[in-house]
């Protein structure tokens, strides 16, 4: 059995609608889009450094890891990472909120071999200061799935009462234990939000509960090691997966447990962060909305 790092919820507690202004969620995507530009413009270790809170984590080859911290003491890696934000989903209060989409990866010495993948980054702003990187996690493509889709975005409201962290990791630990005791398929069709994302290494992306369902929902047993609220709308969740995978990596299952109130988020294993470890092998992503 692997235990792997994963983004196994973000419940977002509402419903996404188009408000009467969008400033957020577009805020949000032009954040995303920034982040990249500067990956491209010098490199992706000053794009992360310049982007991540102090405090946002990725997971690298031996579990969650401080980012800045990780980073902070290696060079540059040899390579050029690009992506783009295809989804983004923020909250009402403006204060927290999930960007996903393609990424594409080429290492230096092999400039004409481009590795495809999805990534998924939960965002943080504080007091209507710059948003930040908290969570940022992928997975890997054979071919480039979403380079081609327009940017979607959306807004949280509608929420009942503010979200506690102990309670997303209760919800976690509920949903855990459903797929213990009966399978992941069957916890993600009792629990799962009809808007779920289903993101798995080398899969293409299942979009809905519907397609998530149709393909292989079998990713493990999920033990939750952190969450984040962020106002009254949305909430993050991240831990460890356990896998049996025959190949070593678990199925990336990217939805929601729902919790008292309509809900969405995203599940994500098996990657580093954008898929850019320091020696450029991995290609990234995994999202949910």
């Amino acid at each position: 059995m692997k235990t792997l790092p994963a983004l196994f919820a973000v419940a977002l507690a509402g419903c996404a609608a188009t408000p009467p202004s969008m400033d957020v969620p577009a805020s949000l995507a032009a954040a995303e889009t920034a982040f990249a530009a500067h990956s491209m413009r010098e490199n992706m270790r000053p794009a992360f450094l310049a982007n991540f809170a102090d405090d946002g984590m990725t997971p690298r080859e031996h579990g969650w890891v401080a980012s800045n911290e990780f980073l902070a003491a290696r060079p540059n890696p040899p390579i050029v990472l690009d992506w783009r934000p295809q989804y983004v989903e923020a909250a009402a209060s403006g204060d927290l909120g999930l960007s996903t989409g393609p990424t594409k990866l080429v290492a230096n010495a092999r400039p004409d071999v481009t590795h495809y993948g999805q990534y998924v980054s939960i965002w943080r702003r504080q007091d209507g200061g710059p948003w930040k990187v908290i969570v940022d996690l992928g997975i890997s493509n054979a071919t480039p799935v979403f380079w081609d889709q327009p940017l979607q975005a959306a807004f949280v409201q509608g929420a009942r009462g503010a979200l506690d962290p102990a309670a997303l990791l209760e919800a976690e630990a509920a949903f855990s234990r459903l797929s213990a005791a009966s399978g992941a398929r069957s916890a993600y069709g009792t629990l799962a939000s009809e808007r779920l994302r289903f993101y798995r290494d080398n899969g293409g992306p299942a979009v809905g509960l519907a397609a998530a369902k149709a393909g292989d929902s079998e990713a493990g047993v999920a033990g939750a090691g952190g969450a984040e609220a962020g106002g009254a709308e949305a909430g993050a969740a991240r831990g460890a997966l356990d896998s049996d995978a025959p190949d070593g990596r678990a199925n990336s299952p990217v939805g929601a447990e729902d919790s008292g109130a309509n809900s969405d988020g995203t599940d994500g294993a098996g990657a580093d962060a954008k898929g850019a470890d320091s020696t450029g092998a991995d290609a990234t992503g995994a999202g949910g909305s």
